[in-house]
């Protein structure tokens, strides 16, 4: 799997873990997570990964203490995913 296929797999996780959180009523995501998933998918579509300008705008609250173990595991997996574009399409 090339480094595109491989980040358009890990975006494809993220917008579906996302999905799953929203979905949940249990969860509390104020309407942040909607924001993001709006972002993400627009991220993905227009292959931004591919420009300079490829941070992610997550929600602040995301990673703070009081997250979920599937928010915790939501924002993981964004730190991979940067990670691995850092590393594999800007060459750091």
């Amino acid at each position: 799997m090339n480094p595109e296929e491989h980040i358009e797999q890990m975006l494809h996780t993220i917008i579906e873990n996302t999905q799953s959180i929203i979905n949940d009523n249990q969860k509390q995501s104020f309407g942040s997570l909607e924001y993001f998933l709006g972002h993400i998918r627009e991220y993905r579509d227009e292959k931004q990964y591919l420009t300079e300008d490829w941070q992610f705008r997550t929600p602040r609250w995301l990673g703070e203490y009081g997250n979920t173990p599937e928010e915790e595991e939501l924002l993981a997996d964004i730190y991979r995913l940067q990670a691995y574009i850092a590393e594999k399409l800007k060459g750091g």
